[in-house]
């Protein structure tokens, strides 16, 4: 009765949210950004298609806190100021497959979360790994969300490069993701932390991807140098709480979408323009009640605001540049 009655106030917070925050976009005056910037929330939905929640494990069915930290559904937040169509988050949540990875990846869908606690259901996951019937849902669970949104960055990089008419100003490309310091078990007692605490922020920008002749990395280090400084100034932290390239390094999405090198369709769409594609980090405790992941409003506005101030900064910074 108690965990009913925890889940249900889970939801109505979660509900309540969204009505405060359908009434705060209708009256927050709108972001400008620099045209020659999209940003995206990899990782941003916590959506389930509605047809696969009963192939959930009973966890997973009952938890929204396990169905919420599956996803760093807070980033979408934190960019929601950013205009329509100079932001990218896709449908669903990578429980129908991680857009941060490439098709090859093991780990493209995962059957137990981080805190090894099983996503789906014994006789489903049967059905998606053993049976005649696993391609079938593999090719299905794909294309719920991670073809379409790839495909809408790449409209959306169309999109921006035609706006930019005669500039060859670079492309700035921003995955904005979160890490927790706490790992879920199924109930908050088998909860733990990590053994080394996750820094504030991290930037990364696959320094060991090849990227031309003699060129490794989606962003030049001296642009990364700089992204560091102002996102410090303007979330008001100690700059040692702004690491470039710790623990991660950049997932598919920077690898994929700022590489022209070895993307022949980005090649074409960017017409010799170059892109810096950037992946950010945040420690989700920045912003968010880790143990029943219900976001703190003022903090997300605090981070949201940082973010803002420091893309229009370094994408001016660049336009001046050239």
């Amino acid at each position: 009765m108690k965990k009913i009655k925890s889940i249900f106030l889970v939801l109505k917070e979660r509900s309540l949210k969204k009505i405060h925050s359908a009434v705060s976009n209708f009256f927050r005056r709108p972001v400008e950004l620099p045209s020659n910037v999209l940003v995206a929330a990899s990782h941003g939905s916590a959506r389930i298609p509605m047809r696969l929640i009963h192939n959930l494990s009973l966890y997973y069915q009952t938890s929204p806190r396990l169905w919420l930290n599956y996803s760093d559904y807070g980033t979408k937040y934190l960019i929601e100021d950013v205009p329509s169509n100079q932001r990218a988050v896709p449908r669903y949540g990578r429980i129908v497959g991680d857009p941060n990875r490439d098709l090859d990846a093991p780990d493209l869908i995962r059957f137990t979360d981080f805190g090894g606690n099983k996503i789906f259901s014994e006789r489903f996951e049967r059905q998606l790994t053993k049976s005649m019937l696993r391609f079938f849902w593999r090719r299905k669970f794909l294309n719920y969300s991670y073809h379409p949104y790839h495909k809408q960055i790449y409209k959306k990089l169309e999109q921006i490069v035609k706006a930019q008419g005669e500039s060859m100003s670079p492309i700035v490309f921003i995955d904005v993701h979160d890490v927790g310091n706490r790992i879920l078990g199924r109930w908050k007692k088998e909860d733990s932390q990590r053994k080394e605490v996750f820094p504030e922020v991290v930037i990364s920008n696959a320094p060991d991807l090849e990227t031309g002749e003699n060129r490794f990395g989606t962003a030049p280090d001296y642009f990364m140098e700089f992204f560091a400084e102002l996102l410090t100034e303007n979330l008001d932290v100690d700059p040692s709480s702004v690491k470039i390239n710790h623990v991660y390094k950049g997932g598919n999405i920077i690898r994929h979408f700022g590489n022209p090198y070895q993307n022949s369709r980005l090649r074409r769409i960017l017409k010799g323009r170059e892109i810096f594609a950037v992946q950010i980090e945040f420690n989700r405790s920045f912003y968010l009640n880790e143990v029943n992941q219900i976001t703190y409003r003022s903090k997300v506005r605090s981070v949201r605001n940082a973010l803002m101030n420091t893309l229009k900064q370094i994408c001016d910074f660049e336009i001046e540049k050239e």
